[in-house]
């Protein structure tokens, strides 16, 4: 076995930096064990997702926008959805049906 030499002080201050690290990737490992659901307003949603997540034809898409049924941004000539806004158009499509099972309304 090889025996390695050092100054304490050097030592002192390796031993702090190995402390400092230790430190540091406990906290990075506590971040990232904590699940934290996005903003609803922060997530962007392209034409594509917002079509999927609705279920409607690209089309639908438009006319919801040019009726301004939708709030939109269009960035790099296409068109963005924040999620809440595509949660909003969603839960205004829910049909409640009151109606008894097999008799009259």
């Amino acid at each position: 076995m090889k025996v390695i030499v050092i100054e304490s002080e050097a030592y002192k201050r390796l031993v702090q930096k190995i402390d400092w690290i230790h430190t540091y990737v406990k906290k990075q490992e506590k971040k990232n064990t904590i699940i934290q659901e996005p903003d609803p307003l922060e997530v962007w949603l392209n034409d594509e997702d917002a079509v999927a997540i609705l279920r409607v034809s690209k089309r639908t898409m438009q006319r919801l926008r040019s009726n301004r049924k939708i709030t939109y941004s269009i960035r790099g000539g296409k068109a963005w959805y924040t999620l809440a806004e595509v949660k909003r158009l969603l839960s205004g499509r829910v049909v409640r049906n009151d109606k008894q099972e097999g008799g009259k309304p």
